[in-house]
């Protein structure tokens, strides 16, 4: 008797497994939300490394880098120098685009690069680190001080 009371215990709870809770409706996936806002909180938390000086200088070589291949990649595309003035990318982007003809995409990659190029030299210019910047700088002063 107590084996098939045991018995027919189990089996209501197995079963009460695959039944859904009346009064609670949860949506499907509920639970890899809640997972992904964990990892959201926990992306959230600032890694205190980062502040550490060896860390944050291998940083800014990382990116420094990774700048330095992108631009590269992008005056290949457009088969210019990385020191050329802005209107040699002009009439390069200008002959690139006329010798797409009709090809769409390839005159957008090609406006794009331009965009990205020009984006990039505003960002140095902006932050100080054009080379050209010190020789402006330096002219600059001299118009100013006569």
């Amino acid at each position: 008797m107590k084996s098939q009371i045991l018995l027919l215990t189990l089996a209501v709870a197995s079963a009460a497994a695959f039944v859904p809770l009346i009064g609670t409706a949860r949506p499907v996936g509920s639970t890899l939300a809640a997972s992904t806002t964990s990892l959201q909180a926990a992306a959230a938390v600032p890694n205190p490394f980062k502040k550490l000086p060896w860390v944050a200088e291998k940083e800014r070589q990382r990116e420094a880098r990774r700048m330095k291949l992108e631009r590269a990649k992008l005056h290949r595309e457009l088969g210019i120098v990385e020191d050329a003035t802005y209107e040699e990318i002009v009439l390069a982007t200008d002959n690139l685009i006329a010798a797409a003809g009709s090809d769409v995409k390839q005159k957008i990659k090609i406006e794009v690069a331009k965009d990205k190029i020009l984006q990039i030299r505003l960002n140095e210019r902006l932050a100080g680190l054009a080379a050209g910047e010190r020789d402006a700088r330096a002219q600059s002063n001299f118009e100013l001080d006569g």
